[in-house]
């Protein structure tokens, strides 16, 4: 039994974290055409709801895409990963966004 409430824990903590992103970047239960709907509450409030969980799932639906098609790395490969490949983009972007923002500021 402990095994299952650990490994159903993952599966909260993934729905959880679609429930924040929905809410956070998405929009939460808004969705186009929320203005028609004005004059029924009861109506908009379902279908608020039916967005948001729409959402979720989505979010969960991307999650389970990627862990389940993309390989596993083992620990040396994303080591090997993050410090020979990842940092030197992310200083070479660095300097590219601080030479663009400079030059766009006419500090050049």
């Amino acid at each position: 039994m402990k095994l299952g409430l650990f490994l159903f824990s993952e599966y909260v903590a993934m729905f959880v974290s679609s429930a924040i992103m929905a809410i956070l970047f998405f929009g939460g239960y808004n969705f186009p055409g929320m203005d028609y709907f004005a004059e029924s509450p009861n109506l908009l409030a379902v279908l608020g709801l039916s967005v948001f969980f729409l959402k979720i799932f989505l979010f969960i639906f991307v999650f389970m895409w990627i862990r389940w098609t993309i390989p596993r790395f083992r620990f040396d490969q994303l080591m090997h990963l993050g410090w020979k490949v990842l940092i030197p983009i992310a200083l070479v972007n660095m300097l590219i966004t601080g030479f663009v923002t400079a030059w766009s500021n006419g500090w050049f």
